[in-house]
């Protein structure tokens, strides 16, 4: 157990430094491109990083301790965590509902270049983190919290790709914000299944 917990923390540390870093650049690029979709991405990865932060301070103390009965109740907080994370996935589609809907009724100038190379490394770094943790996803609930937030985040940057080529080549400034909708409700889906995960695992134990 503690050998697996170690293991896991040193994982999780590395996904920690991978996607901060992206956070930084995300919203860094979208307000100076003025990109909603970027911005809203950006958030979406803040939120993963608050998750992951709770995640690791949870495995460091599963790792200082043997006795089953003090595991056991981490496990109840990591599965609370988890449950925490889905909700913020909520919260967060609920603002990029809002920011979408006002920036299609009052479309901004978006520059579409730097979306695009953004876009690019957003893809390659979350393909990074989504091989990474593939494996402890299938049976770490909490993991699996951040696995998702790594896959929706992974279709959010294919989102601002398209969109990104439609603004830079045809100047459809529309297309970043449809893209956000399209963003939020694999978001949705993705909160709802790790909601009804946690749910379930609090009337098991």
């Amino acid at each position: 157990m503690l050998h697996k917990n170690s293991e896991k923390l040193h994982l999780l540390l590395l996904v920690l430094g991978l996607r901060s870093s992206l956070f930084l650049v995300e919203l860094g690029v979208g307000i100076w491109s003025y990109s909603l979709s970027l911005i809203a991405g950006s958030w979406h990865v803040f939120s993963d990083l608050v998750s992951l932060g709770m995640t690791l301070i949870v495995t460091w103390l599963l790792q200082g301790h043997s006795v089953n009965k003090v595991n056991f109740q981490y496990r109840r907080v990591e599965t609370w965590v988890a449950l925490l994370n889905s909700l913020s996935l909520v919260f967060i589609s609920i603002l990029i509902t809002i920011e979408a809907i006002e920036h299609l009724q009052h479309p901004e100038p978006i520059s579409g270049l730097p979306m695009l190379i953004v876009a690019g490394i957003s893809i390659v770094v979350n393909g990074i983190t989504i091989y990474l943790l593939h494996s402890d996803s299938h049976h770490d609930l909490n993991v699996r919290g951040i696995f998702l937030h790594g896959v929706a985040d992974t279709a959010s940057s294919i989102g601002v790709l398209l969109s990104a080529i439609a603004i830079y080549y045809l100047n459809w400034l529309w297309a970043d914000a449809i893209i956000s909708l399209l963003v939020v409700t694999f978001l949705s889906l993705s909160a709802i299944s790790l909601i009804w995960d946690s749910l379930q695992t609090m009337r098991i134990n």
